[in-house]
């Protein structure tokens, strides 16, 4: 069995707790897999409906430590809880895995995975040979790999964008975004995130009529792959649009997004913004209106070179070879 120790909230999102379960959901065929996780409503009926079995850390301490081979830590954030539980693994001679990203919050497993384009934290040198390092080991859903290798045409205009502002978008941002474009004449399309409350998209669709939300799906690779660009804050959904080819407006809400931005725009993937909350305050329209035709099949181009949408793929084949799973 491989445990993974997750999480998401409103405040962190979704993003660790998604590619966790793509990854997990490769695995099921090769051993048992259980989450980790705090009782959160929405991340439990998340799990359910993925067919996991999940517990507490304080459930799984007190688990027989010989029913699982491994522990995988995707956190933002460690606790003493956490910290706890890493040392309980290393204690008992399990293989322990992070998963994280610019080299935030680093700690003492056997391996780490960082696809980071870029480092905030540079890894020291002892480190380098247990870590898989860059955008090749992107967790993305196994759909983002075929969607690669789909050859995309793209439009002399720009017409149709997708909105993703993560799992944790609110209604006031997304109201904006979709204000800005349908004003003048996109076609929008929303990811509308895990916490978006229920009556909102229809709020937005009397208001914006013809706007679309992405229904229920396990990844948004069909509706990255379709959009002419997407404006999105910039985490997961960064390697997302990359992997499919779709030039990519770049926003966050703090400066760890920020700096993921600029990654991936000095890599020609796309083209940073600004905060979101100062959406309205920046001329967007004539940011967009830069993305000529060649900008754009430029922009697609870099963007698959980045990101293939292989990356579980090398994982679980480390895995395997590391006698992980």
């Amino acid at each position: 069995m491989i445990i993974f120790r997750t999480d998401a909230s409103q405040k962190t999102g979704f993003g660790h707790l998604n590619r966790s379960s793509y990854l997990a959901s490769l695995l099921k065929s090769k051993c048992k897999v259980l989450f980790c996780v705090e009782k959160d409503k929405k991340v439990t009926r998340f799990l359910d409906e993925k067919g996991f079995s999940y517990c507490t850390a304080k459930e799984l301490l007190r688990r027989d430590a010989s029913e699982y081979k491994s522990i995988v830590f995707d956190l933002r954030h460690f606790d003493e809880e956490d910290l706890g539980l890493l040392e309980h693994g290393r204690r008992e001679r399990k293989s322990t895995v992070q998963i994280t990203d610019l080299g935030l919050s680093q700690q003492n497993t056997d391996f780490t995975i960082d696809c980071s384009v870029e480092k905030l934290f540079p890894y020291s040198e002892e480190r380098l040979g247990s870590l898989l390092d860059g955008p090749d080991y992107a967790i993305l859903h196994t759909r983002y790999r075929h969607f690669h290798r789909v050859k995309r045409k793209y439009k002399d205009k720009m017409k149709r964008i997708l909105i993703c502002f993560g799992g944790g978008a609110d209604y006031s941002h997304l109201r904006e975004g979709v204000d800005l474009l349908t004003r003048h004449g996109y076609e929008v399309k929303i990811a509308p995130g895990f916490y978006l409350k229920k009556n909102s998209p229809k709020t937005l669709r009397r208001i914006y009529k013809g706007i679309r939300f992405v229904g229920k799906t396990e990844t948004l690779a069909r509706a990255f792959f379709e959009a002419d660009a997407a404006l999105i804050t910039s985490g997961v959904a960064a390697f997302e649009a990359a992997a499919v080819g779709t030039p990519a407006l770049y926003l966050y809400y703090h400066n760890e997004q920020k700096f993921i931005a600029k990654a991936f725009e000095n890599k020609g993937a796309g083209l940073e913004i600004s905060n979101i909350d100062d959406l309205l305050r920046v001329d967007l329209v004539e940011k967009m209106k830069t993305l000529t035709l060649e900008k754009r099949i430029e922009m697609g181009t870099d963007g698959k070179k980045l990101v293939d949408g292989m990356g579980v793929y090398r994982i679980i084949d480390f895995f395997e070879k590391n006698n992980i799973i």
